[in-house]
């Protein structure tokens, strides 16, 4: 892994978290296992925050598929927010706009 690819998920309280970093190959698979360390200390309804994502690839598309799932899993209601444009196009391109939980800015 190399020394930039980082990611780091925090929960800023009961109503959202935050995803910084790269989401890559390297960085997804502990990022899975963070959010579910976490899933079950938020509310019903939060959201993951995205405008720290410095880089992403379909890996990270399918790290936020993963996210979504887990969180229904558990019935909660989950919105991914501030996705950025790289990310978002990607998704767009893919046809997931339309199957993630994208809420505004």
């Amino acid at each position: 892994m190399a020394e930039q690819d980082t990611a780091l998920l925090q929960q800023v309280s009961s109503q959202q978290m935050t995803l910084e970093g790269v989401l890559n190959q390297h960085t997804v698979a502990a990022l899975r296992i963070r959010f579910a360390s976490l899933i079950d200390e938020v509310d019903s309804q939060f959201s993951v925050n995205l405008s720290g994502v410095s880089r992403g690839n379909s890996v990270g598309l399918s790290l936020l598929l993963c996210f979504m799932r887990k969180a229904k899993k558990c019935n909660k209601d989950l919105v991914f927010v501030g996705i950025p444009d790289t990310l978002f196009e990607m998704a767009r391109v893919s046809g997931l706009d339309d199957v993630l939980p994208l809420g505004p800015g």
